[in-house]
This record gives structure tokens, sequence and C-alpha cells, in this order.
């Protein structure tokens, strides 16, 4: 089953801001992939968060977004650096 992804203006301009390295991890490898798996095992459900997930993005960096089954979307609202993210502000679906 395939998911199309949403990513918020505000997570590309993040994305355009990462070191080149790290952008083309996050680019090719892990948010076009969640297309496939929105649900991979490394990712981490939030705890006050439900429906919200993050990965590890190069050990600093986490990419955070939403899965919605009903509509197979993948919604991108953040890539950030671990300790600028603040999760309180985000609400399932937020982008």
């Amino acid at each position: 089953m395939s998911y199309q992804i949403s990513i918020a203006s505000e997570a590309e301009r993040e994305v355009r801001n990462l070191p080149a390295h790290v952008r083309t991890i996050a680019r090719r490898q892990e948010i076009r992939s969640l297309g496939q798996h929105p649900r991979p095992p490394r990712a981490k459900e939030l705890r006050d968060n439900l429906g919200i997930f993050r990965i590890w993005l190069a050990g600093r960096w986490r990419i955070v977004y939403a899965v919605n089954d009903t509509q197979q979307l993948v919604t991108v609202p953040r890539v950030r650096l671990k300790d600028d993210i603040d999760y309180g502000s985000l609400q399932q679906g937020d982008s």
C-alpha cells in the first residue's frame, strides 16, 4: 500500500538548510521511503502525541511526521535538530 507524502513548507525550508550530506539522506532515503513504509521499525511514536512519529536523521536531527491511514497520507511538519523541536505544538495531521 502506497501513501502520499505531504511536506509542510516550513519542513521544506528546514530540509534545504540541512548540511548537504544530511539533506541527501533526508530527501532520498528517509522521507521518500515513508510512502512505502510509514511505520518503519526505527520510527518511534511520540508518547503524548499519538499518530505522530519521529525518525532520527544523522544522529542530531529528527524527521517528525504524522500518518493518516484513512487518507493514505504521511505529513511531514518538521525536520529539525532534536533540541529545536517543540513537540507540544504538534497535533496529528499538523502541517
